[in-house]
């Protein structure tokens, strides 16, 4: 399954689940959605410290890690050790929508990384899903991103379109 296909299947799935379930913010959500956006601010601060033990603690033991091009990374020991590897330097995140039902949220956004000397800029769009923990603390429970810059090596190829909706 290509990235983008794994993307709409756990998206779908996601979405579907909230939607079942109302999916939406009610005003007595809006302490959840500001701890959901605090948890966010953190993962980023992380990032651009370096701190990788700092972003692995913002994870459930059961967490999903979903990088581009690789594969499902499982459990909250394996996502730390794929951010001591290295963090994402100058990341700069937009949250597009923020959903709440009980114990469960998901963010919808887009992100931008500056270019450095071994990497060219990138920008794209991510999924993050939080689940309430029993201290009252928003962890994340899976974390997938996307880039929307086309890849060079694949300007040649003919990329699918999403179907149209009639």
């Amino acid at each position: 399954m290509t990235g983008f296909g794994l993307l709409r299947l756990v998206g779908g799935v996601i979405l579907g689940v909230l939607a079942a379930c109302g999916g939406s913010v009610r005003p007595g959500d809006s302490g959840a959605r500001r701890a959901i956006e605090a948890a966010v601010t953190s993962y980023v601060a992380a990032s651009n410290q370096g701190e990788a033990e700092a972003l692995t603690a913002l994870y459930t033991e059961d967490a999903m890690l979903l990088p581009p091009d690789q594969e499902p990374i499982q459990g909250r020991d394996a996502i730390g050790a794929f951010w001591r590897q290295g963090t994402d330097l100058g990341l700069e995140v937009t949250t597009l929508r923020v959903e709440v039902e009980g114990d469960l949220g998901y963010l919808v956004g887009r992100y931008h990384l500056p270019g450095t000397p071994e990497e060219p800029a990138d920008s794209g769009k991510y999924v993050m899903c939080l689940r309430r923990q029993p201290d009252g603390a928003w962890k994340l429970t899976a974390d997938i991103w996307n880039s929307s810059v086309p890849d060079p090596r694949e300007a040649d190829r003919e990329r699918p379109q999403p179907p149209s909706v009639s």
